[in-house]
């Protein structure tokens, strides 16, 4: 009884330890991932059997070592006389295809079979054409340019002559039908399906759709930002190792997305006006594509992936390219398709004004029969008095002399205020300019016009020309960065002009002498700000004052001597003063829009 329990616990063991290996394996073969490779060789087959050799053997003639193996194969044998050397080999127990093809790659050799016969000949001899070109097979080949996997064939794989398979440039085209046709063997035939089975795919495609910011814009930065930092070049310089060029488009100029032959896969219409709106024109940013090999391999090019955008649409066309790359710039555009910040920007500018005299004048006269003396601030006038009946030899002062006096005082205060209160939208990122200037006559040019030979015309008329100014009043200049934690930095550039005088200048007629008085020159007066990077917080304000002008002006007006005597010459003398203050106050309060999700803020 414990006999039989000990049998049945070894048995059940002994299961399990040859199950068990076999499900890990399954397991972990799951687990690995599938190789895309192709083998680029030759199907070698000297004999459908494909017995196993055990061989050894030191400095033998290779046309001996190969004619044991047509002997083993039962087949005959003819060498081309550029067939020479020596080998030395130590094989055991491999298979006899495969030691005759080590023996053929390691002297230089290849060779063709014609019914029963081997025909080995020299890799490097110009005679493998005349046996090589055996059959004509024709591939159709659909999505990618039959000639670009013609010279892939040529180059990679017939050009690298291995055994098994033709040892010169093969393939060719027909490109009216986009077919491949291969002047070879049957065993190319093989290899030349393989390739066009893992190149000939119909190129992946992709559009997204642009929401927050323009297809142009997004367009730009997956070519100048993300594709050259993935190892592109900038044009077509010599890049080793294929490396793809980022090939920016001719402007103006439609490119057509893909390589097929005769297959239009994509491509960008010219607009000969940008403003002509056509719907569903679409226009390509750029393409990636290789533009160097290593040495020994061609470049293989024919799905480059190409960026166009549809502006009407609003959409982004990613065409050909491997899905690793459509995948890495779907997301770079979930990264940056993002909702751009704005702020309502409430401005305040406010000029004060404020003017102030104080005037002092005496004005009185001295009047007799024969003398008269004035004095009226700016005139003076001291004589005998020469009008009719007067005699002048008479004494200063006759009967009948008057003095007449008049004191005048004033004091005169001005104030004003101009005010700008515009309020606007603004975008993190975008200009935005307020502009309240106006228009105002800067120059005036007259011309005096002469008559015409036939009498017509008007002679001394005048001609003007006006030359007319836009930067009179208030402009503000506005760039701003809304950050997520709740500031808005500004640069700011405030500019104020107000007319501050005009210079005016006479203008005469060579034949009449008649004049004309001329505006020459508007004088401005300027208070200009240029501000970098001024951080102001949210719903806060920001005052931007000590923008201030003075002028202070005293004009003395006496007589001579009288007017500096001390006391009583103030009453010799006229006094005007005068004073003029004026400040610009700039102040700026911004409130943040917060419209939900989707913001700068929500995708970092």
């Amino acid at each position: 009884m414990r006999y039989n329990h000990i049998k049945r616990f070894l048995s059940a063991a002994l299961l399990l330890a040859f199950t068990a290996p076999s499900g890990i394996a399954e397991y972990y073969n799951a687990m690995e991932p599938v190789s895309n490779s192709t083998v680029l060789s030759g199907d070698v087959k000297l004999t459908d059997k494909n017995e196993r050799i055990t061989l050894s053997l030191r400095d033998s003639d290779l046309k001996q070592v190969l004619r044991m193996f047509a002997d083993k194969a039962g087949m005959n044998i003819v060498f081309h006389n550029s067939v020479k050397g020596k080998v030395t080999l130590d094989l055991v127990n491999m298979p006899i295809n495969e030691a005759f093809d080590l023996v053929l790659q390691i002297g230089g050799l290849n060779y063709y079979t014609q019914n029963n016969t081997l025909v080995v000949i020299a890799k490097t001899s110009n005679d493998n054409a005349a046996f090589s070109k055996q059959e004509m097979m024709v591939f159709p080949v659909k999505y990618v340019s039959a000639a670009k996997i013609a010279t892939f064939l040529n180059k990679n794989v017939f050009g690298m002559k291995k055994p098994g398979l033709s040892g010169v440039d093969a393939a060719t085209v027909n490109s009216a039908t986009n077919e491949l046709i291969v002047f070879g063997m049957k065993s190319d035939a093989a290899i030349v399906e393989k390739v066009i089975a893992q190149l000939d795919r119909e190129p992946l495609s992709k559009t997204f759709a642009v929401n927050h910011t323009t297809p142009a814009e997004m367009a730009n930065m997956i070519c100048e930002m993300l594709l050259p930092s993935r190892g592109s070049t900038a044009g077509g310089g010599g890049g080793g190792g294929g490396a793809p060029a980022y090939v920016p488009p001719t402007p103006g100029v439609g490119t057509a997305i893909g390589g097929a032959a005769g297959i239009m896969t994509g491509g960008a219409a010219s607009s000969e006006s940008e403003s002509e709106l056509k719907l569903g024109e679409g226009i390509v940013a750029c393409s990636v594509s290789a533009t160097g090999a290593s040495t020994g391999s061609a470049a293989f090019d024919v799905q480059n992936l190409s960026v166009s955008y549809f502006p009407q649409r609003g959409t982004i066309t990613l065409m050909g390219g491997s899905l690793e790359q459509l995948n890495m710039i779907e997301k770079f555009i979930k990264a940056n398709d993002v909702k751009q910040p704005q702020a309502y920007l409430d401005v305040s500018i406010v000029e004060l004004n404020e003017e102030g005299s104080k005037e002092f004048h005496n004005d009185w006269r001295l009047d007799s029969r024969n003398w008269v003396f004035s004095f009226s601030g700016s005139d003076t006038t001291v004589g005998r008095d020469s009008a009719p009946g007067r005699d002048p030899n008479q004494e200063l002062f006759g009967n009948n002399a008057y003095i007449s006096w008049q004191l005048s005082y004033l004091i005169e205060n001005k104030k004003a205020r101009v005010l700008a209160n515009p309020k606007v939208l603004i975008t993190n990122g975008q200009e935005s300019v307020i502009d309240l200037t106006q228009d105002y006559v800067e120059k005036v040019t007259s011309e005096f016009l002469s008559s015409t030979s036939n009498g017509t015309g008007a002679s001394g008329s005048v001609q003007r020309t006006y030359t007319i100014g836009k930067d009179k009043g208030i402009k503000v200049t506005l760039m701003p960065f809304i950050s997520p934690d709740g500031y808005v930095t500004l640069n700011i550039k405030p500019e104020y002009a107000t007319e501050a005088g005009q210079v005016t200048a006479k203008t005469y007629d060579p034949q009449t002498g008649a004049s004309s008085d001329d505006l020459q020159a508007t004088l401005l007066s300027r208070r200009n700000l240029d501000l970098k990077n001024v951080r102001i917080k949210d719903n806060e304000t920001l005052a931007i004052g000590g923008l201030i002008q003075e002028e202070d002006t005293k004009t003395v007006q006496k007589v001579p001597v009288l007017g500096d005597l001390p006391v009583i010459g103030a009453a010799f003398r006229n006094v005007i003063s005068k004073k003029t203050k004026s400040e610009l106050v700039i102040m700026i309060t911004p409130k943040i829009i917060n419209d939900g999700e989707g913001s700068v803020a929500d995708s970092l």
